[in-house]
């Protein structure tokens, strides 16, 4: 049996009827809780987690959080790979960018470097098709799409 104190201060805290909610640092990685008698934790603590369609990734959580409190070193999250960021980073700039007016070449030019190219070249490019997929799936995310984000997935599972 593995048992840890918390001795971390909150880098914020919010009460509400349900307890206070938490945001600290450990082993630097950031962790949110809710402590459920309101007060921030200072002693031995335990977790509880709803079975429910996102339990795997609450149980990995619990063991990043257990890594980072027993071990001194976070366990990084493996949800989102380092490609999946990169796109994801591209989608936001690509509809900040279209959102302020900028055609897909101008786009194509800011988010990927891309030499500006005649009209007639640019509608026969890859480059142009990759560029409006991650505008429509950035369009997608602000939609509602981002709570799917972090699942592995499993939300068809249920």
């Amino acid at each position: 049996m593995i048992t840890a104190t918390i001795a971390a201060d909150p880098i914020s805290a919010r009460s509400a009827e349900e307890g206070l909610y938490l945001r600290f640092v450990l082993a630097g990685e950031r962790f949110a809780a809710i402590a459920l008698d309101g007060e921030a934790p200072r002693g031995p603590v335990a977790a509880l987690a709803p079975v429910d369609p996102l339990l795997h990734d609450r149980v990995d959580a619990l063991f990043r959080f257990r890594d980072a409190l027993v071990y001194h070193r976070a366990t990084p999250d493996i949800r989102l790979t380092a490609q999946r960021r990169r796109h994801l980073i591209e989608m936001l700039r690509a509809i900040d960018a279209r959102r302020a007016g900028a055609t897909y070449q101008d786009i194509a030019e800011a988010v990927f470097g891309a030499e500006r190219e005649s009209a007639t070249l640019w509608k026969s490019m890859p480059l142009r098709d990759l560029v409006m997929r991650r505008v429509r799936s950035g369009f997608d995310l602000v939609a509602g799409g981002y709570r799917t984000l972090l699942y592995k997935h499993r939300i068809q599972q249920w």
